[in-house]
This record gives C-alpha cells, structure tokens and sequence, in this order.
C-alpha cells in the first residue's frame, strides 16, 4: 500500500489533512498543475470536493487518502463504438476519476457530471503500466497485470500533469501489492462488493441492475426502447422516431403486397407490382433492422457496465 504521505513533488512536503470525513492530499489536490500554492486551484478542487461530498465518504476505504480528482474525463470506448454513438460518445463515456494512495476509483457520470452509481476501481498493485499520452488531445494508457488494456481520453491538460505525477511516485511503491483481481473491476455501488461480469445482481446486498436479456427485449419490442433502457434519453427519443416511421412503412408496403390495401398509382399511371411491393417493404426492414442492431450494441456497452435499478431510497 502506497503511503498516504508519499512524496510527490520535490519542492512540496506532503500534507495529509481531514475534511468533511475525508483524508486528503492537500499538496497535491489543492495546488496548480506544478504542485505550486494557487487559490484559484484550490476554489476549483473545493467545488469539486462539494459536489462529490455526499458520495466519496462512503466509497472510501478506512486508510484511504485522495490524492486528486479528475472532474470530467472519457472512459475508454472502441473506435467503432465512437464512430457510430458520434457526439453521442461524449455523454455516453463521460466518468470522473478519483487517484487515491490505494486505487483509481472509476465513476461513470452523466454528461452533466451526475453519478449513475457506475462504480469500478483498479488497485494500483493491479497496473502493470501507466502513461499519460498525447499533445493536442491527452489520453491515459493503462496495462493491467492480466494483459488488458484501457484508454482513458479526453483528459484536461492540467489533469495529465497531476496523473503523470501521481503515476511516477505511487506505481514503483505498489509493485508487489498486486490483488487477485489483477485489472479493474466493477463495484456494487452500495455495498462495494465485486460484481462478476454477466450477473446482473449483487451477491452481497442483491441490488438489481439493468439486463442483456431486457434490453434485448425492448430493443425490438419499442421504438428507441433499448436506447431508452440504457439511459441514452436523447438518442431514444430520437430513435423512437424514426424507428417508429421506418415499422410504419414497413407495415404499409406489406399490406399492400398482401393485396390488404391498395397501393398508389406510379408517376406513369400503373400499380407496382407485388415483388417491388415486398422489395421495398424488405429495404425499410433492413434498415429497421440494422439501426435496432446498433441500438442494442450501444445499450449493451452501457448495461454491462452495471448500471443499477432504481428502488425505494435510492438516488
């Protein structure tokens, strides 16, 4: 376990001090990119600190010091995936991330910064190697003891120096503290228990997250359904939409083909016949199809990140 009072800047004695019911590193938290003394970098970290004060009590474990908190970063996302969500991909992967002597917790928000109650975290012991990356656009590379790898991007300028830092001192006095987990691994938001991949349950204190299998479901079922499912409310309602005018023509042109209804005349005066009927019936389902296919893809990334149920008493 990295000493909470492990030095990080040369010229800086660390300082460990207790606020709100949290230990943190004030040398390193409340001071400018350089670890130098700033009260415009300290009102920054103080609002952050605000805001997360209600959650990070309770995240923490007893011997645990924060060491810096990163406000808004991008959680790591295939090349593909970002292709298809577009803009999209920003809300979708938007996570703050707290470096604390023992850990980086990952915190999955909304694209207004609000916790879903995603939860994940990698002991440092557990990182084989970690850089900060990037000129125009600074991302964070992780290996895992396992073999895995993430990309964290979209990192604030100031965010890379203060990680790189952070990484430089605390990942050579972690080395032989690696867990069985040996990556990272996602949390119970409520009782922090470790959440195996595929159960959508807790084993700990049973709290229920959102499924494959509902997903799935509601993807074909509902117009925008899965995206909805999976909290991507704009992309829903759009999708609710076109989706919704896609099965509406798609239902038409099959009843004309069937001889249900009657088709409109063409341009030159004649029907179309019934193969061209049931071609064009067979494009809209195919383009249905295919957007209810990536719609599902989209929510999955989401839903197998837990994303927890709601019930009585919760946020």
């Amino acid at each position: 376990m990295a000493n909470p009072a492990l030095p990080i800047y040369s010229d800086q004695v660390p300082r460990v001090v207790s606020s709100n019911g949290l230990s943190l590193r004030e040398d390193i938290l409340l001071t400018d990119a350089k670890g130098r003394q700033s009260d415009s970098s300290r009102k920054k970290a103080e609002a952050v600190l605000e805001k997360w004060k209600d959650v990070l009590p309770s995240l923490l474990e007893p011997n645990e010091t924060i060491f810096y908190v990163v406000k808004n970063c991008q959680a790591p996302v295939t090349p593909l995936e970002q292709f298809f969500l577009g803009i999209y991909a920003y809300g979708a992967t938007a996570t703050a991330m707290v470096l604390t002597n023992l850990r980086i917790i990952h915190l999955g928000v909304t694209g207004r910064g609000k916790w879903r109650r995603i939860l994940k975290s990698v002991r440092w012991g557990d990182v084989s190697d970690a850089r900060v990356k990037g000129w125009m656009g600074k991302v964070l590379d992780l290996k895992y003891a396992s073999g895995k790898k993430d990309r964290y991007w979209k990192i604030r300028g100031k965010d890379a120096k203060k990680i790189r830092a952070i990484l430089a001192a605390v990942l050579p006095a972690s080395r032989a503290e690696a867990s069985a987990a040996q990556e990272i691994v996602s949390l119970c938001p409520d009782c922090r228990a470790v959440l195996t991949q595929k159960i959508y349950h807790c084993q700990g204190c049973r709290l229920t997250f959102k499924d494959e299998k509902t997903l799935l479901k509601r993807t074909i079922l509902i117009p925008g359904g899965g995206y909805l499912y999976a909290g991507y409310t704009t992309l829903g309602v759009i999708s609710l939409f076109f989706e919704g005018l896609f099965l509406i023509e798609v239902i038409l042109y099959m009843l004309m083909a069937s001889g249900m209804t009657h088709p409109a005349r063409q341009q030159d005066g004649s029907f179309p016949s019934q193969g061209d009927l049931w071609a064009t019936a067979g494009i809209f389902l195919l383009i249905l199809a295919l957007r209810k296919s990536l719609e599902y893809l989209h929510g999955r990334r989401i839903i197998r990140t837990f994303l927890p149920q709601n019930r009585a008493g919760q946020i």
